[in-house]
């Protein structure tokens, strides 16, 4: 009877230790997980602008991409600045200036969001709506990683991280050492 209690309580303490884990997991990752959620809102009105312009009207694809590309980043935009970065936020720069930042990057995305279409449709000939969640899905990853530093207030830069981190691998291996 005493090893089923023993067994009781080390199940019960492992699930706590597991909620917890989850619990930081997800406080620590908190920006990722909003960003998905209007990342995929965004993606759904990039496809459907897209589909409507393209299959609809029958526009170019340059231009349908183009147009959806333009409306699905507004609202991302949106999103980004009044849901998704809202801890350690960028109060030093103007909404202007994070706008022109922002489409900076995006306009930089464009280029592979385009020739992705292009290729999947006009060379490939693929399925139009396969090809623009494949593109959103490819898009989106370098997105979060580029709307991140115009939301969020950088510590450092890359490169002075990067330092800090070679200068703190020196001090381990000398405290090493001296050992």
């Amino acid at each position: 009877m005493r090893n089923l209690d023993k067994n009781k309580q080390v199940v019960i303490s492992d699930e706590k230790n597991i909620r917890q884990l989850g619990q930081k997991l997800v406080k620590r990752h908190r920006n990722l997980w909003v960003y998905m959620i209007f990342g995929f809102l965004a993606a759904l009105i990039n496809t459907v602008v897209f589909m409507i312009l393209h299959q609809w009207w029958h526009s170019a694809v340059v231009i349908s991409n183009t147009v959806a590309f333009i409306i699905s980043n507004l609202a991302s935009f949106y999103f980004n600045q009044k849901a998704v970065f809202i801890n350690n936020v960028d109060h030093d720069h103007s909404t202007w200036h994070k706008l022109i930042v922002f489409f900076t990057y995006r306009i930089i995305s464009l280029i592979p969001d385009t020739l992705i279409m292009l290729v999947g449709l006009s060379w490939l000939h693929l399925n139009a709506l396969l090809v623009k969640i494949i593109d959103q899905i490819l898009v989106g990853i370098f997105n979060y990683l580029t709307t991140r530093s115009v939301f969020q207030k950088q510590e450092h830069t890359m490169i002075e991280r990067a330092k800090m981190r070679i200068q703190e691998q020196k001090e381990k291996q000398k405290h090493e050492l001296n050992k």
